[in-house]
């Protein structure tokens, strides 16, 4: 729940859904956490929520814990998924997709910033 000028406004289900997949994502990248994630995806589509919610959803949670280079990286390669997913037939697919290469950058990130701190 947030609350905006003295209002009360409850977050739906699915959006509080979204944000734990999104946490899981930054906090494991591994086939065996795609896997998972991909089965809370199909939960998602199940439900009949949009694709282009997904997308914009994991997006906006995503990016929170990058920096500006990754920031860039990430929004082209989530705007190439949505993009390819609009024009083919099995969305799941193109969501999995982002997911998987948000997972390859954020770690390849991970694994450099750790090199680096160790070469101080």
């Amino acid at each position: 729940m947030t609350y905006q000028d003295n209002l009360l406004i409850s977050v739906p289900d699915w959006e509080l859904y979204l944000k734990e997949t999104a946490f899981q994502i930054v906090q494991e990248q591994s086939p065996a956490k795609l896997l998972a994630v991909r089965e809370r995806i199909y939960e998602l589509l199940s439900h009949c929520i949009p694709p282009d919610l997904i997308f914009k959803g994991l997006l906006k949670e995503l990016v929170k814990n990058c920096d500006n280079q990754l920031k860039a990286e990430i929004c082209a390669e989530a705007a190439r998924c949505q993009w390819r997913s609009a024009r083919g037939s099995k969305v799941i697919f193109h969501l999995e997709e982002f997911i998987a290469k948000f997972m390859a950058i954020y770690k390849r990130f991970i694994e450099l910033s750790i090199a680096d701190d160790f070469d101080d």
